[in-house]
Formats: structure tokens, sequence, C-alpha cells
């Protein structure tokens, strides 16, 4: 799909492939939330008066009820997001612990997950960092790699990948720096 981009616009395409990689590798984990926020409330508010006319013809509610959907919205995707941390963790977890002791009861299986649960919670920063530094460094390397092309230059699989790497280092150790402290 990315090559089909590309296609699009040899020169603009990879550029934005590059700058979008660079924002993402090294703000991902304080830029995410927020945009998750925003197109929360977006949606709220643009779709908030069809779905409200299709429950009710007052036009009171169809005309403020889109604020409140949208703030409403806005509120679940926040909670969503720092629970989903939890739910992965606890779900890893017991499932890890289910399939390689079988013979253990359910309730030790549910402790191990809520226990990896606060963990992979109370790191959810780091994580966060983690997923968010390696999509940047793809779309970084993606996009060198056609700058080159772009300019004639061959830029193999070998240079795709230290390019990955590179980015994807420095992005981690950026960010946990930048979020030392951070709840």
């Amino acid at each position: 799909m990315i090559g089909e981009l590309v296609m699009y616009h040899t020169l603009a395409v990879p550029l934005l492939l590059l700058t979008a990689g660079l924002v993402l590798a090294f703000f991902g984990s304080r830029i995410v939330p927020f945009a998750l926020v925003l197109c929360a409330l977006f949606l709220g508010f643009f779709h908030g008066a069809s779905i409200l006319q299709q429950i009710t013809d007052n036009t009171e509610i169809i005309k403020y009820g889109p604020f409140v959907l949208a703030f409403l919205l806005a509120l679940l995707v926040s909670f969503l997001y720092r629970a989903v941390f939890f739910l992965a963790g606890f779900f890893i977890a017991f499932s890890i612990v289910s399939t390689i002791f079988p013979e253990l009861s359910v309730f030790i299986s549910c402790v191990a997950g809520v226990i990896f649960g606060a963990l992979v919670y109370a790191s959810r920063n780091f994580v966060f960092s983690v997923l968010t530094a390696l999509l940047g460094a793809s779309l970084v390397a993606t996009g060198i790699v056609n700058l080159f092309a772009w300019v004639n230059i061959s830029a193999g699989v070998t240079w795709y990948w230290v390019t990955i790497l590179i980015t994807f280092i420095t992005g981690v150790v950026f960010q946990t720096k930048r979020n030392k402290g951070r709840k």
C-alpha cells in the first residue's frame, strides 16, 4: 500500500512519510493520546446529530446533544486508552499461565493476570514509546529509501533495516528520557 502511495508523488509522499515517522518516533507517546481524544471529539460532534436523530425528534437535544456526545466520547476514549494497557497485560499473562500450567486453578491465572496487567499499566508510557518509535522508524525508513530512489541512489534492504534500528533506538531513548516521571 505504501508503494502505491509513493507512486502518487515520488517526492512529496516520501517526505511526508519521513516527517510523520520522525514525529511519531520521537514524540508519539505524547501526540497519539491527544490525537485519539481529539478524533473522539470530532466524531462525537460531527456524527452526534445523526445518531440523536435516530433516537429522538427533540430539536434541542439534536442541536446541543452533539456537544455532550463529543465530550462523553472523549472521556470514554481517554479511559479506554489507559484501560486497554491493563487488559492487554491481564489477558497475555492469563493466557500464558493457563497454557504453560494447565493444572493451576483459574484463580491463580487471574492473579497472575492482575499482577502483569498492573505492571503493563504502570509501564504504559514506556510500552507506548516503544510502539510509536517502532511505527515511526518504519515510516522513516520507507521515506528515506524512497527518497534515495528519487535521486537514483540504490538503497537496499540493509539500508532499510539499519535506518529502522537507528531511528527506533534513538526514538525510544528520547521518549523514555522525555517521559521520565510522567504519569
